[in-house]
């Protein structure tokens, strides 16, 4: 996912949005053909970052957690995108606050300019540290200045438990050292993957009224993911899942007591619904 040599970047009239090519690899692709939702994720929001770094190569040195994300596909990003389809990524910055920043972006299918994927990244400005949030350098307010008096883009929101806690199904995970990343704690995707692998369980074992099946030959419609506080290399992770509404799945991942992500996501449901078949 480093920027390859020679790729072209090009701006919107106001400077401010920046778009580029891409396409996935056969590598990214799992046992149906299709690609996982943890890896759109990490894509999608590597490209947001990659995009504002082609802006403004300082920020390779800012050290960012990401505090929440959010992805929607669209129904043809599954029988569209092959390795080497071409589609072309952009990034824009939408809000700029003390010590967080908002991106925003999407991904498109090059020969027909379908949205295919879009979606939002707030990440957290820290202190390796204390691992607490400081304020961004001067150089980010001075250039982002007129976003500091924009109203804050909406984002990920903190869900409460349910009411029954009886039709939770429970799923088990001990942080691996391979999931551990630069910033030394449990890589952001990691997490979306253990939910989507507690999700597969479940549903094999008929936990939820209406997600059912093989869920990796399923595709995921939007997920959304709020983290919040950190895991590390041998920590053993209880997710609870629910289904809060047809196709959508909830989960908490926690570590003993303590709340540690938070993640919704909506399925394709074989409903033949106008919903599910809409475009982004």
């Amino acid at each position: 996912m480093d920027p390859k040599k020679g790729t072209t970047y090009s701006l919107s009239e106001d400077k401010k949005t920046v778009t580029f090519d891409y396409s996935f690899n056969p590598w990214d692709y799992n046992r149906a053909g299709q690609i996982s939702i943890w890896t759109i994720a990490d894509r999608a929001a590597w490209l947001l970052f990659l995009g504002e770094s082609a802006l403004e190569p300082r920020f390779l040195n800012v050290r960012l957690f990401t505090r929440c994300q959010e992805w929607e596909l669209s129904p043809s990003f599954y029988s569209l995108v092959k390795p080497g389809t071409s589609l072309q990524a952009s990034s824009r910055m939408l809000h700029v606050g003390k010590t967080s920043m908002t991106r925003g972006g999407e991904i498109v299918d090059s020969s027909t300019n379908e949205i295919l994927v879009k979606g939002i990244v707030q990440d957290v400005h820290v202190s390796m540290e204390t691992r607490r949030p400081k304020p961004f350098p001067d150089w980010i307010k001075e250039k982002y200045s007129y976003l500091l008096s924009e109203p804050r883009p909406k984002t990920v929101e903190r869900f409460e438990d349910p009411n029954d806690t009886t039709k939770m199904f429970i799923y088990r995970v001990t942080v691996p050292p391979s999931d551990i990343d630069d910033n030394n704690h449990t890589n952001q995707k990691q997490y979306i993957r253990y939910c989507f692998n507690c999700a597969a369980v479940g549903a094999k074992q008929g936990a939820y009224p209406t997600v059912r099946g093989d869920l990796f030959k399923q595709g995921v419609r939007k997920v959304s993911v709020l983290y919040q506080k950190e895991s590390l290399e041998g920590d053993v992770l209880t997710v609870e899942s629910w289904e809060e509404s047809p196709g959508t799945l909830r989960f908490q991942v926690r570590k003993g007591s303590e709340k540690l992500v938070q993640v919704t996501m909506q399925f394709f449901v074989a409903s033949g619904s106008e919903t599910d078949k809409s475009k982004l």
